[in-house]
């Protein structure tokens, strides 16, 4: 009889236990005392209980004031309870967010992968993409912020109805660069038809492989070639602004043919016989005036051609229109 009521007594501190237990969206004003596995528990958010990985260094455990859910690492679909916090996942090959209460991928991370800091924050180095992974468009956020370096580092990817695609080829030196912003595509290299930004001059124009030419942007392709005559030929310049670097195609047209295409009206030039100086004019060099060719009259005098692209006095394209002496 004894023993029937010790069991019995047993049973109901089981039911008791359990009927305390908290369980999903039931009423609270902390988090669980208790952790649900040595992996998770309840948390409370906004009143309501939720359940949180914790598969952290630390995972779950239990104080004297209540539990400790170290939730810096997860996989996709664990459970989580700070909305748009980041952790790595549980390989640490890729960053993960938040995302309705489930943890969402994010981005693969290449060389260290997915390292947590001091601050228990997920940083992802060189992180990047693969052409058809999940992704969130964020509106408030972007463009840039929304795509990624694609997997070969030579291109980008954006975020296109939930998956990633391939956007621009990144054929310049620098390739894609991997930002904490979002990816930066060195686009000062490229090839007929690349994808162009008119309004953007370092993605309006992008230099052959040759570098004999130059092409520019139309209708939202590289599709016009334009010769670059001068000694420079077809180069890149790089210089920092707003943080990071800028690669800009600029072709050297210092030496040109009338007729030939140009690239900024009013932009000047000297003939490739050195004849005369050329004007850009409606996206065409056309003679701004003839130059004449100077004789040195003295020993130690130079001869000078009629244009100079360089003149004496520093002036670029000077040109030699005094008459001959007799």
């Amino acid at each position: 009889m004894r023993r029937a009521i010790a069991l019995s007594t047993v049973s109901v501190i089981i039911v008791l236990i359990a009927a305390c237990k908290p369980s999903a969206g039931s009423a609270c004003t902390e988090n669980a005392k208790t952790c649900d596995t040595p992996t998770s528990r309840m948390a409370c958010v906004n009143n309501k209980y939720v359940p949180e990985t914790c598969k952290g260094e630390g995972g779950c455990k239990e104080t004297p004031s209540g539990t400790t859910c170290d939730s810096a690492k997860g996989d996709v679909g664990d459970t989580c309870a700070s909305a748009n916090n980041f952790a790595c996942s549980t390989d640490g090959k890729s960053k993960l967010r938040c995302e309705d209460g489930h943890f969402a991928f994010v981005q693969r991370c290449s060389k260290d992968g997915c390292t947590v800091g001091d601050t228990a924050t997920a940083h992802c180095n060189d992180p990047y993409g693969k052409v058809g992974d999940d992704c969130k468009y964020n509106k408030n956020a972007s463009e840039r912020a929304n795509g990624a370096c694609n997997e070969d580092f030579k291109s980008e990817l954006r975020c296109k109805d939930g998956k990633m695609s391939l956007t621009n080829k990144c054929r310049g030196e620098a390739g894609c660069v991997p930002l904490t912003t979002g990816p930066w595509c060195d686009r000062s290299m490229a090839e007929p038809g690349d994808n162009c930004d008119a309004n953007t001059p370092e993605f309006s124009v992008g230099c052959l492989a040759s570098k004999e030419k130059i092409l520019t942007c139309v209708g939202g392709k590289l599709t016009r070639e334009v010769r670059c005559g001068g000694e420079g030929k077809c180069y890149v310049r790089q210089y920092g602004q707003d943080g990071f670097s800028h690669y800009q195609a600029v072709c050297d047209q210092s030496l040109a043919e009338v007729g030939e295409d140009c690239i900024k009206d009013g932009g000047l030039a000297c003939q490739t016989d050195l004849t005369a100086r050329l004007v850009c004019s409606n996206g065409k060099f056309a003679v701004d005036k003839p130059c004449n060719m100077k004789v040195a009259h003295k020993k130690d005098e130079p001869d000078r051609s009629g244009c100079m692209v360089h003149a004496p006095d520093g002036s670029p394209f000077g040109c030699e229109d005094e008459k001959p002496k007799k």
